[in-house]
């Protein structure tokens, strides 16, 4: 690929045919907050990116840990929604919160945020208590996932130390291109794409791109299905020849049959070593949701260089599901103790953001520097109601035969009697970051974020058969005064190829919901400030085909809501509840190692290797349960030479260590009586799981790949949960064979 202009615009690049070098294409476009296009590069990696900085900015000269997911990367490993993208992406864990929803950790901490283009940042939702959504992120529209690791509040918002993650979207470009892929794999697993874009009008002034996709697929489990349309549409119109103009939006409807929430343990927490295709539910069960986003952005460039950029994102999910999922551990001697239970959950979310910044370059001391100015807004506004569903009362499961276990006849009318209401969440903020060349080699990048945040909820019930009168049960209502988030950096260029670096990074999570005491005079706890320090060197070598990495980081997570001794026995509470402290601290130390890119001519590589150690500083203990301490992920192509030029083959590995759960399990009866509690504690063991692929060039406009994963078929959790519920196992040895076409 070409290098990129060093106004931060990006030059579109044609297809490539037969395994020639890429011909440039004519048109440079202006896009803030895009970083550079990796669609058609064949690459790995990218020359700019814009997690971080909002500019488009070089990853060498980025003080931060910084990994992609290209576009090569997507098309390679047949990536379809960013759980996925994140499950490729190097230092990030994944861990089920339900049967289809997922939620990402990153050095021990959770990652809240997502930002699109660089944009205000949006609340993932990962339906933790604060916000609901089921969305998950169709692949089809976005050209490049961009992860930051480590404390992101200066343009992130509120949030946990673990970082953010920004999605490119594909851009209209302008000549015509039409791309197709249809896959078909195991289980029933079938998808097809097209992608369509091109010049509309007014000589090329006006350009579209739609894509649409439709997913059909069953699972490794049993009653298990999905079916998911998709469409995205985009336009870019340049009203002058410095403002131009992009609109559009995506749809995408899901229906879902056999929702569950994984399986148990013995009430111990060891294994009980059910069949991989085991998954408790029945036909009954099932979730119809839907995502519907719109879009607009503003780029207007006030002189060679200046440029003003304002954007807007509305996004709204809704949701209904009819769960009948396990609860209860098993019993190690009668292999008894779950038991079913259901229930009928209809929600909705929806958020707006918004953002305006003025960037551009200035001479001062006889040497250019870069300023950063902005502001954004988010509101989130989400409501969940329950209802008792299909099941009553349920009665024990046959754990081996849970098809043997009959429903109860008696129904519901599906009357909600517990609503979360309102439940809304707004954050705005003034931010501005300063990179001043101070010499040469040296390059220091300060920066601060001024934010307000402010957060309403409400709990109600009534009776369980959905009549009479609704009855608030608990509400909170928290507003943060203006807070003062830094960032501070240093780069020191080695030489062209190479840099090193030191940064300092804050974010502040509120934590409303928890209480200090007195219960009755209580208050929300002050919020969780996190802080990472980071050092590390990069290099950008090979004219920028390659991207390496090392860094040393630490982390804390100071003020988190521990129980109050003086109230040992808070009562238990769906909202906000009493008393706490703000005492524990949590410390993750490590170090990241990653290689991206073409390391030798046709010979791609992502490669990245955590070593991460998370405690709780309070209690002395080992604090994460889901981030283990050694982790590497390999993914590397090659396109073999001369004549068989054609080929191309690939493989990979995922390997961690052990992880770990501990906590408290129940066992039940037959009329949901707790029999008895006791406490659990048990380890994923670490594994590896190997995967490859192989792919032919039919001709310059077809190519067909067959990919394999599991090869091995190893048999692990891919997440744990608890002894009762929430175990999921990874997908066993399984295959996917993808037709792609490219038209020009």
């Amino acid at each position: 690929a070409a290098p990129a202009p060093a106004d931060g615009g990006f030059v579109i690049a044609a297809p490539a045919a037969g395994g020639t070098a890429l011909e440039l294409g004519a048109t440079t476009i202006q896009g803030q907050g895009m970083g550079e296009a990796t669609e058609n590069s064949g690459s790995y990696t990218t020359g700019l990116v814009s997690v971080g900085s909002k500019t488009p900015t070089s990853l060498k000269d980025t003080p931060q840990t910084v990994s992609i997911i290209s576009q090569q990367m997507i098309e390679d490993q047949r990536i379809t929604t960013l759980p996925e993208a994140m499950k490729r992406a190097p230092g990030i864990t994944v861990r089920n919160n339900n049967y289809h929803v997922e939620q990402f950790f990153s050095r021990g901490f959770s990652i809240d945020n997502v930002q699109i283009d660089g944009a205000a940042p949006m609340d993932i939702g990962n339906g933790l208590g604060t916000f609901y959504s089921d969305r998950l992120y169709d692949m089809a529209s976005y050209d490049h996932v961009e992860v930051l690791r480590g404390a992101s509040g200066l343009l992130g918002g509120t949030g946990d130390p673990g970082g953010i993650v920004n999605l490119v979207r594909k851009r209209p470009l302008d000549s015509y291109q039409l791309k197709f892929n249809t896959s078909a794999g195991s289980w029933d697993n079938y998808r097809t794409e097209v992608d369509l874009t091109g010049p509309l009008a007014f000589d090329g002034k006006l350009r579209g791109r739609v894509v649409a996709a439709y997913s059909d697929r069953q699972y490794f489990m049993d009653n298990r299905s999905t079916e998911k349309p998709y469409l995205y549409g985009i336009f870019e119109a340049d009203l002058t020849d410095d403002t131009m103009l992009t609109l559009g939006g995506s749809y995408d409807k899901l229906k879902e049959n056999g929702t569950g929430d994984g399986l148990p343990r013995y009430s111990t927490g060891g294994d009980v070593h059910l069949p991989r295709s085991t998954w408790y539910t029945t036909d009954a069960a099932w979730s119809d949701s839907y995502t519907r986003e719109w879009f607009a952005k503003l780029d207007h460039d006030l002189n060679q260089d200046w440029k003003l950029n304002a954007s807007y994102t509305y996004s709204y999910n809704g949701s209904t599901t009819e769960g009948i999922i396990p609860y209860g551990s098993v019993d190690e001697a009668t292999d008894t103790g779950p038991y079913w239970w259901g229930s009928y959950v209809s929600s909705w979310s929806k958020q707006s953001v918004f953002d305006v910044n003025l960037s551009g370059y200035f001479d001062a001391f006889g040497r250019q520097h870069e300023l950063l100015v902005g502001g954004d807004y988010q509101k989130v506004t989400s409501r969940w109601r329950g209802a008792p569903g299909m099941l009553d009362k349920g009665g024990m499961i046959d754990i081996w035969n849970p098809g043997a276990t009959p429903l109860p006849s008696n129904r519901s009318s599906h009357e909600f009697w517990r609503d979360y209401y309102p439940n809304t969440r707004e954050q705005y903020g003034l931010y501005s970051t300063l990179r001043l060349q101070l010499s040469d080699p040296l390059k220091l990048v300060v920066g601060a974020r001024a934010q307000r945040y402010k957060f309403e909820q409400a709990y109600s019930m009534r009776k369980s058969d959905g009549t009479g009168p609704w009855v608030e049960q608990d509400d909170v209502f928290d507003r943060e005064p203006t807070t003062v988030v830094p960032f501070g950096g240093l780069i020191y260029a080695l030489n062209d190829d190479w840099s090193t670096y030191v940064s300092y990074s804050e974010v502040f999570k509120p934590q409303a919901q928890k209480l200090k005491g007195p219960e009755d005079a209580a208050t929300s706890l002050e919020p969780m400030t996190g802080k990472t320090y980071e050092t590390g060197i990069k290099g950008e070598l090979l004219g920028g085909a390659l991207n390496v990495s090392a860094a040393l980081f630490y982390t804390t997570r100071e003020h988190q809501a521990a129980t109050d001794p003086a109230y040992p026995n808070p009562p238990f509470s769906y909202s906000s509840s009493c008393c706490f402290l703000a005492q524990d601290k949590i410390t993750s130390k490590g170090i990241d190692l990653e290689a991206t890119g073409e390391i030798a001519p046709g010979w791609e590589v992502l490669a990245g290797y955590t070593y991460n150690q998370v405690r709780n500083d309070t209690q002395e203990t080992l604090y994460s349960t889901v981030t283990p301490k050694h982790l590497l992920k390999l993914w590397t192509t090659y396109t073999l030479p001369d004549t068989l030029s054609a080929w191309r083959v690939g493989g990979g590995v995922t390997a961690m260590s052990p992880t770990y759960v501990e906590g408290e399990a129940y066992r039940f009866d037959g009329d949901w009586n707790v029999i008895d509690a006791q406490p659990y504690k048990f380890s994923q063991s670490g594994y590896a799981v190997y995967d490859a692929m192989i792919e032919y060039d039919v001709d310059e406009h077809w190519t067909v790949a067959l990919k394999g994963n599991n090869l091995f078929d190893r048999r692990y959790y891919a997440s744990v949960g608890t002894s009762e519920y929430g175990n999921y196992y990874g997908e066993p040895r399984n295959y996917m064979l993808t037709l792609r076409g490219t038209f020009w």
